[in-house]
């Protein structure tokens, strides 16, 4: 009898529970991630400018245009491309946390049609000079061959 009175006072807890629960709206991480960030790869060969122009699209959501001018120097030659990579679809996923992973068209100066894979996981940080800047791992794949290509960024904001 004990049993019964104990899950009929569960059921009727269960019954009587409010179902108004106050739902917090999310929060819009996106504004905070806005501004235009610069970084710079050097190899023996290879020079890469670099430069993210960073705006909101919409709730949690980043437009980046990417651009990537590189000068590679061989047998006495330099020899210049810019590339241009337009997201439109970056999530952010969390106050300080951004993820890339889209398929887009690269406008190339040396006018040949490329399209690639950019996807990546990217850390906000204020640095040692008190400068914020974008840390990520980005990798890159050509839709056509399927090579790919990853490195360690540090885009600080200017």
């Amino acid at each position: 009898m004990k049993k019964l009175i104990f899950c009929c006072l569960v059921v009727l807890m269960g019954a009587c529970k409010d179902d108004k629960e106050v739902v917090e709206p999310e929060t819009d991480f996106a504004p905070d991630f806005n501004g235009t960030y610069v970084t710079t790869t050097v190899t023996s060969s290879q020079v890469s400018n670099m430069e993210w122009v960073v705006t909101n699209n919409a709730k949690n959501q980043l437009a980046i245009v990417f651009k990537r001018d590189t000068e590679i120097s061989a047998a006495g030659t330099t020899v210049s491309l810019l590339q241009t990579y337009k997201l439109i679809n970056v999530k952010t996923t969390g106050k300080d946390a951004i993820e890339l992973s889209e398929s887009v068209d690269v406008e190339q100066s040396n006018g040949k049609p490329l399209k690639q894979k950019v996807e990546g996981t990217g850390t906000r940080i204020i640095n040692g000079n008190g400068k914020q800047q974008i840390n990520i791992t980005l990798k890159l794949t050509d839709s056509a061959t399927g090579a790919a290509t990853e490195e360690y960024l540090e885009f600080k904001k200017k």
